[in-house]
């Protein structure tokens, strides 16, 4: 639990006071089972659409800004085709850059194949290793010098290739009976070392935001390129699927689908792999990052990529993969540090799609569900004052959504969760902000919704801690109004196990507002104290109560 200083006005005493909405998670305080649609069964999963399919570079030299790459010879080539169905190009950089390096790629006579050479395939492969070698800058010759800017960033980059790449060349090579667990191989922690990689990304990105965040996508849109160039693909060849077929040819035809089953697996493997350490390699960049960093086209670009992936989600595939939740959790974290920089920008596009999303159709209570699990790790806040009216204004917002909620009981329950989510982190700071108009009209909606919810039982273990939450970020009248209300019906409950925790939770929350920010008489203080202890501490038996 966080603790918050005071300090005496005249002596300067100061004394270490608990504060129970630091570290604040919903989950914890409920104890909910883990495993509901997390799971997965051991099947592969369906083809995935490349996350960044629809992404395209604009122009990423402006104003005499240089990639990591020395600028090409004059005859360098600069075809390089679109990424996305915007025809958006590559930047002229990099194209010139990747062309050259495609010519010189012949002279390197290995080859990297996901599986072993068949015979007459050399001409096949040969293909494959100038395509896979075409985007590695390591190749590229230059006579001209190149700034030490240029000359760590180049470094670094290819470190940052060889260590993923060796990442995912050994998820790939586990056995593809079973989904691996991405996150025991790729989490923070697990490898140092790229921790270190990733956090200098970070650094060197302070200085050219555009240059690393580009270098990033196209690394993961070669990755993806070369996994679906496998020259053992046969998913397109005519043969597989004709019947009826003799019994050698039968056999061939099993052993080619096998095969083909394989390739499929091996390449959802790296696309996943991919993501993964894309978003983690993004939120590396972003937490360095401020506003001056990500105005204008690169901040646009890089919300919509991001948001597009979160909108776009399929929630079936995410309770058949534990792998694609986890991936769903790392776009929702760099939501969160992008909204940090572009808090209104990036609210307004899920209040956007909120509004877009029919209330009433079928299928609409999961996307809307999914959606507001990925608004989690938005944060409000209350200084300064530009910032406390956007977060006022995207507050009232939700409140309003809220309010509205009717019948599906899963779409109740994830409002509150996301607002309790919200409101916690503020009420252990706030002050007079709680007298902003926005904020007061969002605080009694949420209130009066948390309140019908906490009289029954079904809503409890959502409704205390929200409803909680809205009374100390009230004001202060409000707060001595209401929260003995919400007092009794959480005593009336501590007789339940089940809902025992959140319960005692929201007690000791509203308890901590009322000794040290909203304060009675001394007298009256001390009477409140007495009438709670007798109920947590009770004469009659010889431990505390309620026993959790």
């Amino acid at each position: 639990m966080a603790t918050q200083r005071t300090g005496d006005e005249t002596g300067g005493r100061r004394e270490l006071r608990a504060n129970p909405f630091g570290n604040y998670s919903l989950l914890e305080a409920q104890q909910p089972a883990r495993g509901a649609g997390a799971g997965t069964n051991g099947t592969a999963a369906p083809a995935r659409e490349s996350p960044f399919a629809n992404y395209s570079f604009q122009e990423a030299q402006q104003n005499g800004q240089a990639l990591p790459f020395p600028p090409p010879s004059p005859t360098a080539s600069a075809d390089a085709g679109s990424l996305g169905a915007d025809k958006l190009q590559i930047p002229d950089d990099l194209a010139n850059a990747y062309t050259q390096l495609a010519d010189n790629a012949s002279a390197d006579g290995s080859t990297h194949s996901l599986y072993a050479s068949e015979p007459g395939q050399h001409h096949h492969q040969q293909q494959q290793q100038q395509q896979q070698q075409q985007f590695q800058p390591q190749h590229f010759q230059h006579s001209g010098a190149i700034s030490i800017e240029q000359y760590a960033i180049r470094t670094l980059y290819e470190e940052f290739r060889d260590r993923a790449a060796a990442k995912i060349d050994t998820i790939v090579e586990l056995r593809l009976d079973r989904e691996p667990n991405l996150a025991k191989h790729l989490d923070h922690g697990v490898d140092p070392t790229f921790d270190r990689t990733l956090e200098k990304l970070g650094m060197l990105a302070r200085r050219r935001p555009r240059v690393i965040i580009e270098l990033l996508l196209v690394w993961r849109k070669t990755t993806i390129d070369a996994a679906d160039d496998d020259p053992l693909d046969n998913s397109n060849n005519p043969a597989i699927g004709s019947a009826p077929l003799p019994d050698l040819a039968r056999h061939h035809h099993m052993q080619a689908a096998a095969l083909s089953r394989a390739h499929y697996i091996v390449r959802e493997r790296k696309s996943l792999v991919s993501v993964y350490i894309l978003c983690r390699a993004l939120s590396a960049v972003v937490s360095q990052l401020d506003a001056s960093h990500l105005d204008g086209d690169l901040g646009d670009r890089l919300e919509e990529l991001v948001f597009g992936q979160v909108k776009q989600v399929n929630p079936a595939n995410l309770r058949r993969s534990q792998n694609r939740r986890e991936i769903q959790d790392l776009y929702a974290q760099l939501i969160g540090r992008i909204s940090g920089i572009r808090f209104s920008s990036m609210s307004d596009r899920f209040i956007a799609e909120l509004e877009r999303i029919p209330m009433v159709s079928s299928g609409s209570d999961e996307r809307i569900v999914e959606l507001l699990h990925n608004m989690r790790f938005i944060r409000l806040r209350v200084y300064p004052i530009d910032a406390l009216e956007e977060s006022s204004a995207f507050l009232l917002s939700c409140a309003k959504f809220y309010s509205r909620t009717s019948g599906s009981l899963r779409l109740k329950h994830a409002w509150a969760t996301l607002l309790t989510e919200l409101l916690m982190p503020i009420a252990a700071v706030v002050d007079v902000e709680v007298n902003l108009p926005e904020l007061v009209q969002a605080i009694d909606i949420i209130y009066a919704k948390a309140m019908k919810m906490a009289s029954k039982v079904r809503h409890v273990t959502v409704a205390f801690p929200l409803a909680a939450a809205t009374l100390c970020i009230s004001r202060r009248e409000v707060f001595h109004q209401r929260w003995l209300s919400l007092l009794e019906y959480c005593i009336q409950r501590l007789k339940d196990k089940q809902f025992r925790r959140v319960s005692m939770d929201a007690i000791l929350r509203m308890l901590w507002v009322y000794l040290f920010r909203y304060p009675e008489a001394s007298n009256v203080v001390l009477r409140r104290i007495d009438s709670l202890s007798r109920i947590f501490f009770p004469a009659t038996k010889l431990h505390a109560w309620p026993k959790t």
